[in-house]
């Protein structure tokens, strides 16, 4: 080798030639045969890159390295000469006037070395040292395909003319970052990057942002810095600016940058005015440099590029391109599978490839309306195709063969490995499903997916040293043969934590879990967990984690939190200065932890999307200009440059940890309802992670789990009592898989914890059902479910508690004891003065305070026991009740009795997880967060009341689940909540940005019922199974009698007693759905508080202290007033407006109600004015449509020729003064009301014989109509619930933008508004119902014995007026019949509703009609089954089937069975019977055979409407 020359130890002479051109090297070519020495050309496939020979010196420079053909002074004077060259500010165009050229054919590129640039840094890598998913990238210039360079070809020539480039296609989105990669490294282009989404902002984010920067020994000197942002730094230094995610943007936020893209002009916000580089040269002609920089020119570098990357829209979810920022770019379609197949595949790749072609040729060839396609199909047979296999599953699935082949003897578990979407949410469909399956097995593969997700079984997890950060994993395969992999280890000292932590319980599912996430580990791919609560998800994590020695950072996402908040968050530094705090997940990758993202399912897939760069390029840049590489990316690039630690450390450029890792989870079920409206998911997002199916715990899993707790006294459960709760359990779950309401699905967590709390309760007759029934929240579940879990209870031979325990309460100075129950009384020292402050009192307040103290009772004493329970065990506790029941005052009570202090947060809508933990406020220009009781709470052990937890957002909840069950909590500002345990055990012990948990902090949430009319949100979906949930209802008649005694001892008991009979009357016509208000004790003591103070006021106007709120809704008014007469009650007066008169003596003064002012004169009764603006209008003759007028149509009033709403409150005129009305007047007004019906029944040609049989039977449903369409309206109101809008410009001051206030930018308010829908989310469709009744033969037979018929007619007009046009944007419905001569008779149309009274009315002479002349049969299953498969061929979010039979079924030979099997034919349809008539018992055998849930009894048919109308509301909800 010639002295002074390099040689790198390299492969080929090619890979020699390049690598020397890209690093500026001199190299030897032994074999010249491949080369033209003429030009120093080395060819590669399909074109030459050009390596010429000159540049070596200028590497040695930068990398100091000797060259000895030189004397030594004058390599040293010619390096100095260089370096100060470099320093002394060479132009950019100078720099760049020598260099490489890069040629592919024809086309040229020059490229300036790297020893040229001033940020060689910034220049990428090539080529990766690894890839995520290992295969199919290529490693070296030898590796590029011919359509790689043909992209880069199209590239060079784009640069070359100075032209913006926009290069879109398919996901996955990495194989356009790496193509431009590839070509900035071998171009030795600096680049700079930002990935957008939609909290971007245009200013600050692409501009300039302000920073506050404080000075001088006090930081007096206070000063505004302006930091230029990516696309100002981009265009200055002539970088390429890469733009990911364009579809993600918000409409006009890319403006920003038109101009410059247009004329490589920009105003700055620091009063710099960025100008064209031409413009720029000619005014430095007749300007000097200072002059130029004294007006704030700024030239733009003519080496300036954009490259834009994007998804196509459509198909793709995202924002259209505005046409004047689309106009600017060059577009390259860039397809998916771009170097994507290698030539090495396995042959186990090969096989479940060749069925993915099979999948997607066959949806190429069966393409609606694709002309140029051999056939055509029918849309409906489209559907059962199987959809098309994403191409961003093919790396992963390439990399998961090629290292693990053994797993392609099960094609379907692979398949469900990498491709999520068959899964999640909607998922495949039955046919689908068969269709897979029948093809897998064609291609002789086994078809089937047990419970074991993988074919592998982990042997062995070592670590090479003590203190090594690698280990060795064996994994054995069926056959035997092993497969053997280095993996990262952690630093986490995992013998001290196995003996502070509990020991896990492995069982096959568990190690199963273990193994697939040892696999992503060895392949470099990021693990995503998907399951329902309690699945396990979270004790793999934390298995994994401890098996290879790593501390777990979990990021608790909500639904809030935007792609800025995942990566840093601005605060202040101690002086003042504006600053940028690290998130969790940043420091996890500096620290080598395992950053765990748990509840991904709460970001729109437009956050998620923008960590693609992060999770998987190992890239990220930070908001305050420093950059994070991946470990390896980081050690090459320092070579390359020649640089050393510090030298990249003070480029701003640091390492990842390389043991740095990262787990996602999805709390979702994997299909159904709940999972179909999944925003989160979608193709780019499918291609970030290997997705993991985390089933069910089956029954033998849950036994081992809760036989082999190591704290056996928790759950001793005797083996009978064991084996009923576990049966009950899964037949539970079987049936609220299959229910129709939302109802508490019971996790393995909660199963222990009943299994717990009948232990500790001692195992008596009747606890098991009680324990179960307090999980299941049985009170509150809908009357049709509460029956189905009472049947469950009574199948599992598990029977209510005979009789009721008389419990008392003594307390010592140690002990509380409440029957057999005993707990700890909390000591508190003498003089913490403070603590003995935050212990409630019971005693009661002043006569006017609201606070009237607690009084002891039978049942609440009961609740009080079952607290101290719970709270001997351990658990964070949640009570949930009606309004008014005692909730606070039992827990003031219980806090009280056991000496404990509380903090208390009351919770609202603007409820933030910013408020949740810290209140920010701005004190001398530093910005301070004061710790929220939340905060207080945990650091001194103290209990914390959690009050109106339905009325916050469902995030809120999300982050209240980790804090109960983990003890972590991460903290805005960046801090850190961890459980006290784990502190001797964490390499963090003495962070100051960790808070420790005090081991006597507790929780106990408050909230109300779930359901109408609540309006609180679904929180106990979300957090239920983590907390031990208390049912408080309202005390049973004993127990209210004792405590309204005590409350007010001088009422006669007579009148006590009457009036709680009175109350539970009225909470019953609740339950009924005959009132819409749940009358609680809180009520009723306030009557009789009232009684005792105010005796001599009447019964009946006292009584209006809580009914007059409903005095506008007459119906109820009557049942109230009908309910305390039946108990003998006189409530004379409670339905007269007035308030005056009524036996009492004349006041001297009186509020007058605007309602009860002197009528005016009674004139001829009219129609009255129309009112353009709608006001209300409250007495007088003038108006139409007002209430308590005169002679005018409305409401309320008297002498009107007929009802007329307007939509306002009602105004009602007493029986007294309608009593005065004129008989000449009512007779006319009678009279105008009969033309007017006239007029209307000839509008829809309806005869008055019609009208009166149409009012007939709609008047038997008419309050169920009106229930329907109130819980339906509930339905749209909970929809178009508006939401804090941020960023905005004018509103309210957002907490969480106060840094951004101090520094002066604008975008920091927040205002109320509807939700902007997300372009990633697909548009919701309305809910798709279908009804299917019985109009068979005898239906008509029988309708003299039990009125079914008639019941049936009553019920399809109740749903017909109900659900009206406008719902039609949520719900969808039809109806049909079956009867022996056909399985469909169209009755109702989907698309086509009935619009008035005559077509609902022919609607039910058909089905009568149809009954009374069909020949006899039955078709109920065959009616069934086809209802299902045409109602799943629609396009809708949910599919509900509702089928009306009589049960005649025997008598055909229609069995259970066959019913069963036709109710659960289509996964993704939800199909109830109702069973309306029977022969002997024959329907009460039905649906004891038939799933729970699936099946009700309807023998009286007088309920038929009220249950249909319950499926309904269900349904709603």
């Amino acid at each position: 080798m010639t002295e002074g020359k390099i040689r790198p130890p390299l492969r080929s002479t090619k890979s020699c030639a390049y690598v020397a051109a890209l690093l500026g090297c001199w190299i030897i070519i032994e074999k010249p045969t491949t080369t033209n020495e003429s030009t120093d050309e080395v060819v590669g496939k399909g074109g030459r890159v050009y390596c010429p020979t000159t540049y070596w010196f200028f590497f040695c420079a930068m990398k100091r390295i000797p060259t000895p053909s030189v004397a030594a002074s004058t390599a040293v004077r010619r390096i100095e000469q260089v370096r100060r060259i470099l320093g002394n500010g060479v132009t950019n165009a100078h720099r760049q006037s020598e260099g490489l050229t890069m040629r592919i054919n024809a086309t040229t590129l020059p490229v300036s070395s790297l020893a040229i640039l001033l940020h060689p840094e910034k220049v990428p890598l090539p080529f990766l040292p690894y890839s995520r998913d290992g295969a199919g990238v290529p490693r070296d210039i030898e590796d590029l395909s011919q359509d790689t360079l043909a992209h880069l070809e199209w590239l060079m020539k784009r640069v070359s003319l100075g032209q913006d480039v926009f290069l879109t296609g398919p996901p996955p989105s990495f194989i356009r970052r790496n193509l431009v990669a590839l070509f900035c490294g071998l171009a030795n282009r600096e680049v700079e990057y930002i990935s957008l989404h939609r909290d971007l902002s245009a200013e600050s984010d692409l501009k300039q942002r302000r920073e506050i920067v404080r000075s001088g020994s006090s930081g007096a000197h206070v000063s505004v810095e302006w930091n230029d942002s990516v696309a100002v730094r981009a265009a200055v230094e002539g970088r390429i600016l890469v733009i990911e995610g364009i579809e993600r943007a918000e409409r006009n936020v890319l403006t920003v940058l038109n101009n410059l893209l247009e004329n490589r002009e920009m105003n700055l916000e620091d009063g710099r005015h960025i100008v064209h580089p031409t413009r720029y040269d000619s005014l430095l002609s007749t300007h000097s440099k200072v002059e130029m920089d004294k007006l704030g020119l700024v030239r733009c570098h003519e080496n300036f590029l954009v490259i834009a990357l994007g998804l196509p829209v459509p198909p793709f979810a995202g924002n259209p391109l505005d046409p004047p920022f689309r106009s600017r770019f060059q577009v390259r379609y860039i397809p998916a599978n771009l170097d994507g197949r290698s030539v090495t595949e396995s042959e186990p790749t090969r096989r479940v490839k060749d069925i993915i072609q099979i999948i997607n040729h066959a949806n190429k060839d069966n393409a609606i309306g694709d002309e140029t396609a051999g056939k055509r199909t029918l849309e409906s047979a489209k559907s059962l195709l199987l959809p098309k296999f994403p191409e961003t599953a093919l790396p992963l699935m390439d990399a998961l063969l090629t290292k693990f082949p053994a797993e392609s003897k099960s094609i379907a578990k692979v398949l469900e490995r990498v491709w999520p979407q068959s899964w999640i949410g909607k998922g495949l469909s039955t046919e689908q499903t068969t269709s897979l399956r029948s093809l897998i097995k064609q291609q002789g593969a086994d078809a089937e997916s047990n419970t074991l997700k993988t074919s592998y079984q982990t042997l062995s997890i070592s670590r090479l040293s003590e203190d090594s950060s690698k280990a060795v994993v064996q994994f054995e395969a069926p056959d035997g043969s092993h497969v053997t992999a280095t993996v990262s280890y952690g630093s986490r000292n995992v013998a001290l934590e196995l003996q502070a932590r509990k020991e896990f319980i492995m069982t096959p599912r568990q190690m199963d879990l273990q193994t697939i996430m040892l696999q992503c580990h060895v392949l470099n791919q990021i693990p995503c967990l998907v399951g329902v609560n309690g699945s396990g998800k979270s004790t793999a994590i934390a298995r994994f984690a401890e098996v290879l020695g790593y501390e777990e950072e979990t990021i608790n996402l909500y639904r809030d939190m935007t792609a800025r908040d995942l990566i840093a968050r601005r605060g202040t530094t101690t002086d003042g200065s504006t600053c940028w705090q690290e998130s969790g997940l940043i420091q996890a990758s500096l620290e080598g932890k395992i950053a765990v993202l748990d509840g991904i399912e709460w970001l729109s897939s437009g956050a998620l999307a923008s960590l693609q760069r992060f999770l998987e390029d190992g890239e990220v840049d930070l908001p305050n200009n420093s950059t994070l590489l991946r470990n390896d990316k980081f050690e090459s690039i320092k070579m390359r440059c020649g640089f050393s630690d510090e030298e990249m450390k003070a480029r701003r450029v640091f390492p990842m940890h390389p043991s740095f890792r990262v787990i996602a989870v999805a709390n979702v079920p994997h299909s159904g309802p709940s999972a179909s409206g999944n925003s989160w998911m979608n193709e780019e997002v499918a291609a970030m992670f290997h997705f993991v199916k985390v089933d069910e715990m089956d029954a033998v899993e849950e036994r081992a789990i809760v036989q082999s707790l190591p704290d056996q006294a928790r759950t001793s459960l005797v083996e009978p009592l064991l084996q009923k709760l576990l049966t009950f359990t899964h037949k539970y779950r079987a049936m609220t898989a299959h229910q129709t309401t939302s109802s508490s699905h019971l996790s393995t967590r909660q199963l222990i914890r009943i299994a717990s709390r009948v232990s500790a309760s001692g195992c008596k007759p009747g606890d098991l059902y009680t324990a179960i029934w307090r999980e299941c929240l049985a009170s509150f579940l809908p009357s049709l479910v509460r029956q189905s879990l009472e049947g469950l209870l009574k199948d599992s031979m598990i029977e209510k508690p005979s009789h009721t325990e008389t419990l008392s309460i003594r307390k010592t100075d140690s002990l509380l004891h409440i029957g057999q129950t005993q707990i700890p009384v909390y000591y508190i020292a003498e003089d913490d003065a403070h603590a003995r402050s935050l212990i409630p009192t019971s005693k009661a307040g002043p006569q006017n305070m609201a606070n009237k103290g607690f009084y002891d009772n039978p049942l609440q004493t009961q609740t009080l026991r079952d607290l101290a329970i719970d709270f001997n065990l351990g658990e964070h506790l949640l009570l949930i009740g009606n309004q008014g029941v005692g909730k606070n005052k039992v827990t003031d009570r219980f806090l009280e009795l056991i000496n404990r202090p509380r903090e208390y947060m009351q919770l609202h809508r603007d409820s933030t997880v910013s408020s949740l933990t810290a209140t920010p406020t701005v004190e001398n220009g530093l910005l301070v967060l004061k710790d929220s009781p939340l905060l207080r709470a945990i650091k001194d052990g103290r209990v914390l009341i959690i009050d109106e937890a339905d009325k916050a957002p469902v995030m809120i909840s999300a982050c209240l689940k980790s804090l109960a069950e983990n003890g972590e909590m991460s903290l805005v500002d960046g801090r850190k909540i961890r459980p006290e345990f784990s502190r001797q055990t964490s390499s963090h012990w003495n962070d100051e940005r960790i808070i420790w948990m005090h081991k006597d902090f507790r929780m106990i949430i408050l909230a109300n019922r779930p359901g109408y009319p609540f309006m609180g949100n679904d929180f106990f979906s979300t957090i239920g199974e983590s907390f031990s949930c208390h049912p408080i209802e309202n005390p049973d008649a004993a127990s209210e009698i004792a405590l309204i005694q005590q409350a007010a001892p001088t009422v006669d008991k007579e009148l006590i007693v009457r009036l709680v009979s009175v109350f539970g009357e009225l909470r019953r016509a609740f339950d009924d759905g005959l009132v819409t208000y749940p009358y609680s004790l809180r009520e009723l003591l306030n009557i009789v508080r009232h009684v005792a103070a105010y005796p001599e006021d009447s019964l009946g106007q006292t009584i209006r202290n809580v009914f007059d709120f409903d005095l506008h809704r007459p119906d109820i008014a009557k049942l109230v007033q009908t309910v305390f007469r039946k108990h003998g009650l006189d409530v004379t007066g409670f339905n007269n407006v007035s308030y005056v008169g009524l036996g009492k003596p004349s006041l001297v003064l009186s509020m007058e109600n605007t309602a009860t002012k002197s009528p005016p004169k009674i004139e001829a009764p009219k129609h009255g004015q129309v009112d353009p603006e709608n006001k209300p209008h409250v007495g007088g003759s003038n108006w139409a449509g007002g209430t308590g007028g005169s002679n005018t149509a409305g409401l309320g009033g008297r002498g009107g020729p007929y009802r007329l709403s307007s939509g306002n409150p009602v105004h009602q005129v007493s029986d007294e003064e309608k009593s005065k009305v004129p008989q000449n007047v009512l007779e006319a007004a009678r009279k105008m009301g009969k033309d007017a019906l006239e007029k209307r029944l000839a509008e829809i040609s309806m005869n008055p014989f019609e009208a009166d049989m149409y009012v007939s039977v709609l008047a038997n449903v008419k309050d169920e109509v009106r229930k329907l369409r109130v819980i339906l309206e509930g339905v749209k109101s909970r929809e178009k619930e508006r939401v804090w809008i941020k960023n905005q410009t004018i509103g309210e001051l957002d907490d969480g933008k106060l840094v951004e206030g101090i520094a002066g930018e604008t975008a920091i308010f927040k205002s109320r508004g509807e939700e902007v829908q997300d372009f990633s989310l697909v548009q919701k469709k309305p809910k798709r119902v279908k009804v299917v009744f019985d109009v068979s033969g005898s239906m008509y037979r029988f309708n003299g014995f039990d009125g079914r018929l008639n019941r049936s007619l009553e019920t399809a007009l109740m749903i017909m007026e109900a659900m009206d046009e406008s719902f039609r944007s949520k719900f969808v419905y039809d109806i049909v019949g079956h009867s022996g001569d056909s399985t469909r008779i169209d009755l109702v149309k989907a698309n086509t509703p009935p619009k008035n009274e005559l077509e609902r009315l022919r609607v039910l002479q058909a089905m009568s009609a149809h009954s009374q002349y069909c020949w006899s049969g039955d078709n109920t299953v065959s009616s069934t089954r086809r209802a299902i498969q045409d109602v799943a061929l629609d396009e809708a979010d949910e599919h509900f089937v509702i089928i009306l039979s009589d049960a005649n079924l025997r008598r055909y030979g229609i069995t259970a069975q066959e019913v069963s099997l036709v109710l659960e034919s289509d996964p993704k349809v939800q199909a109830a019977i109702v069973f309306i008539g029977s022969l002997g018992d024959e329907a009460q055998r039905l649906v004891n055979a038939l799933p729970r849930g699936k099946a009700f009894l309807a023998l009286d048919t007088s309920k038929i409407p009220s249950i249909i109308k319950e499926l309904f509301a269900s349904i709603a909800n």
